[in-house]
């Protein structure tokens, strides 16, 4: 059997914390590895340098008007040239990367995989319809272009990665049944995991952290439920709290957006400015953060358009041995298990509840709590496992 050769192909990989499970399995297992990153012009300045990485790293101009459409001129060339054994496509099947790189794959005999987040039932002629009928082109447009991207997609893909059981649900509809593995995202376990008490005392120190605190991590869209965690909250104030909050949620974030003004005036209205804490920090400082927290929470929503498809904050969390509270919402209970706590999503008397009955319970008996979700974390959502199963499927073909 030829020693695999993997080249992967991801935009998400701009961000240095990405390619984490990629470092793994070149220095692990070995893997002669190329990562190719497509990236918008103008988002190259922030493309995180590649220079130091284990394995070959190359940056491509992405080119495109819609996620679904967009091209990496070059890319082609590359696998024609390479010849890999296997080719990673961080892209949605019915995508065009996904049918230029198919096309170049067969020409050498490359295998090709996606990592698909996409955790909704589609039917994208039926979307094309809809759009014909309420006048609207480029609805119409874009599902019969989704679909004809799809059946090619069908042809080419040897296997389908998810990270949810709502993802392979709806991959397996989309016609990917019997090729389909779902796979973590994985958190690097060098930079989540619980610290030493003193540790986490000198961040609480630094944060004037001195009651019960509740964390917030994420950005500020409509889905994530913000606002139902501040109304929430503003019933409690009979009882000692503090809600820490990443500084997405200021007026001069670069995320500003309608929604982000609208928690910041309900969090005014409800009195509630002096009980929160804002932090600025990176990602691989974010778990300084989780550790100082002693309850993390993601109250996000399920609407026609969204629910979560993962929640890698839940994770990362429960490595740091935080307790978690989440929403029903999408992949969300099935990252939290047996060790945390759930509520239904956009249930405010639920949410309410159950953060009365955590910010007042025994911080000791909640430890056994966060022993199960330190297990569970690093035992399932590492890029240990994220890596040990890309590995498996890259030795058994």
């Amino acid at each position: 059997m030829k020693a695999p050769r993997l080249l992967v192909v991801s935009h998400p990989c701009e961000v240095d914390v990405n390619r984490a499970v990629y470092r793994l399995l070149s220095r692990k297992y070995g893997v002669d590895l190329h990562l190719v990153i497509p990236v918008y012009a103008r988002d190259r300045d922030a493309c995180a340098p590649i220079d130091r990485e284990p394995f070959r790293a190359t940056i491509l101009d992405l080119q495109g008007p819609h996620a679904r459409l967009d091209r990496a001129p070059g890319l082609t060339d590359i696998i024609r040239r390479e010849k890999p054994t296997h080719i990673l496509v961080d892209a949605e099947a019915a995508s065009m990367i996904v049918r230029d790189v198919g096309d170049a794959a067969e020409a050498v005999g490359s295998r090709v995989w996606v990592l698909s987040t996409e955790n909704r039932t589609r039917h994208f002629i039926r979307e094309g319809a809809a759009g014909l009928v309420q006048g609207r082109p480029a609805l119409a447009v874009g599902g019969l272009l989704a679909w004809w991207l799809l059946r090619s997609a069908r042809r080419r893909l040897d296997r389908v990665f998810t990270i949810c059981d709502d993802g392979s649900a709806a991959m397996a509809h989309l016609g990917f049944a019997g090729r389909i593995t779902k796979i973590p995202l994985g958190f690097d376990p060098e930079l989540f995991y619980r610290q030493p008490p003193e540790a986490i005392g000198a961040t609480r120190l630094r944060l004037g952290l001195q009651t019960r605190t509740l964390a917030y991590f994420g950005r500020l869209l409509p889905g994530k439920g913000v606002h139902l965690l501040i109304e929430a909250l503003a019933t409690m104030t009979d009882v000692p709290w503090t809600l820490l909050m990443d500084r997405f949620s200021v007026s001069y974030s670069p995320y500003e957006s309608p929604y982000q003004a609208e928690v910041n005036a309900l969090i005014t209205r409800r009195g509630l400015r002096d009980r929160i804490v804002h932090f600025e920090a990176t990602h691989r400082e974010i778990a300084d953060y989780m550790n100082a927290a002693d309850l993390v929470v993601l109250p996000s929503l399920v609407t026609p358009t969204f629910k979560e498809q993962y929640g890698r904050v839940i994770p990362e969390a429960m490595a740091c041995g935080a307790v978690v509270l989440a929403s029903t919402s999408g992949a969300l209970p099935e990252l939290i298990g047996d060790a945390g706590f759930v509520f239904p999503a956009g249930d405010l008397a639920a949410l309410t509840a159950r953060l009365r009955e955590l910010l007042t319970a025994d911080a000791a008996g909640l430890e056994p709590v966060r022993r199960r979700a330190e297990t569970r974390a690093r035992g399932q959502f590492s890029i240990a496992t994220q890596a040990e199963i890309l590995y498996q499927h890259l030795s058994a073909a």
